[in-house]
């Protein structure tokens, strides 16, 4: 029985598991199909979406877009809202001044009626007046003419005793006149004779002292023109005294030179001698000759006493043919030439108080040839030891 039960149980499974099977694949399949259809339409929603997202994104730009216009509408709205109020504040300020002057033009309209009226009692008033006025001015007129005639006739009368009394008078002033100017003339030539007496004794008194005075200045100042006199020429032989010295020891030192000489008071040099021509700068030559000058100038120096005024005066001379180059004129080379001998003799040790410089130019030839021999003659510089003056 039991293998009768398990042999039924056995072919019931046969039947069984076929039809599981068929049905397990039918459903298999409507799975399939249901996850097919489920992916189409998830294909067809992905692309409808992607398709909404941009057209999101467009809104939101555009959502963007018009936020931005509606802030700047704002703001213009904020602009516009200042404006209107900034306005109607002036819209009420001028209302409140258009006020102001209707009132005040009422109030003008009020006093100028007043004033109108005023006006008009016045004039009235015043024609009133004017019409008395007349009245009374012709009232007065007619008495005036009256008054007039009796003063005229009054007038002439007046007049005749006026001149009869002005001649009484005349003849009464003229008399007094001439006796108390006859009086008062004496007491002034009195007065005047006095202090004319006066003045002249104190002139007298003062001319008898001036006279003293003079006398002893006259006196002083013949002595002191003496003693300066004396001085003077004593100072004077000594600065000769100097200078012969001076000269005597140059023409020692530069005997037997044919372009330096001895011309009364003064020493020539050529200028050949110290220049290279058209230059003011002093070539080696004319340095030997200026140190032995310089040397002999300090040697008597020291001899010279500090009370005589001396200095020896360098003077530039050219020729008369218009120079060029360097220098403008024959006036600026000459003096540039004295210039360079002065500087030479302070290097030299002599001192710079002692010394002078002067540019002469052509205007001082010793010739006036117009040889080459006449213009070199001219062309030199002088050396001269001269006398200055001192000023207190």
């Amino acid at each position: 029985m039991a293998l009768s039960r398990l042999g039924n149980r056995t072919r019931a499974g046969d039947f069984t598991w076929p039809g599981f099977v068929d049905a397990l694949a039918s459903l298999l399949m409507v799975f399939v199909f249901v996850l097919m259809v489920f992916v189409l339409i998830q294909a067809n929603l992905a692309y409808r979406l992607s398709g909404q997202d941009e057209s999101l994104i467009i809104l939101r730009e555009e959502l963007a877009m018009l936020g931005d216009l509606l802030s700047l509408e704002r703001e213009a709205g904020a602009v516009l809202s200042a404006d209107l109020a900034r306005t109607q504040a002036q819209l009420e300020m001028a209302e409140n001044q258009n006020s102001l002057l209707t009132a005040q033009l009422s109030s003008l309209t009020a006093q100028l009626t007043d004033e109108k009226t005023k006006t008009t009692t016045l004039e009235n008033s015043l024609a009133t007046e004017r019409l008395r006025l007349t009245t009374e001015l012709t009232t007065l007129s007619a008495q005036t003419a009256e008054q007039k005639r009796e003063l005229e006739q009054m007038s002439k009368f007046l007049d005749q005793k006026t001149q009869s009394l002005k001649q009484a008078a005349t003849d009464l002033s003229a008399e007094q006149k001439q006796s108390e100017q006859a009086r008062l003339e004496i007491d002034r030539l009195t007065a005047a004779m006095q202090s004319l007496r006066s003045e002249l004794t104190r002139l007298r008194t003062l001319l008898s002292e001036k006279q003293e005075q003079s006398k002893k200045d006259k006196i002083a100042i013949a002595n002191l023109g003496k003693e300066l006199n004396a001085a003077l020429a004593n100072k004077v032989q000594e600065l000769q005294r100097f200078r012969s010295e001076f000269f005597g020891r140059l023409r020692t030192i530069l005997e037997g030179r044919s372009d330096i000489k001895v011309v009364g008071d003064r020493f020539v040099f050529q200028s050949e001698v110290l220049f290279a021509p058209g230059q003011a700068s002093i070539n080696p030559e004319g340095q030997a000759q200026l140190g032995q000058a310089a040397d002999a100038i300090m040697q008597i120096i020291a001899d010279i006493p500090s009370d005589i005024p001396w200095i020896l005066q360098v003077e530039g001379h050219t020729d008369d043919i218009p120079v060029s180059g360097v220098y403008t004129d024959n006036w600026d080379l000459s003096t540039e030439r004295a210039l360079s001998v002065v500087r030479f003799m302070v290097d030299r040790g002599v001192p710079s108080e002692r010394l002078a410089a002067t540019g002469y130019s052509k205007f001082q030839p010793i010739t006036s040839g117009k040889s080459d021999a006449d213009r070199q003659k001219n062309r030199r510089i002088e050396l001269k030891l001269t006398q200055t003056v001192r000023m207190q």
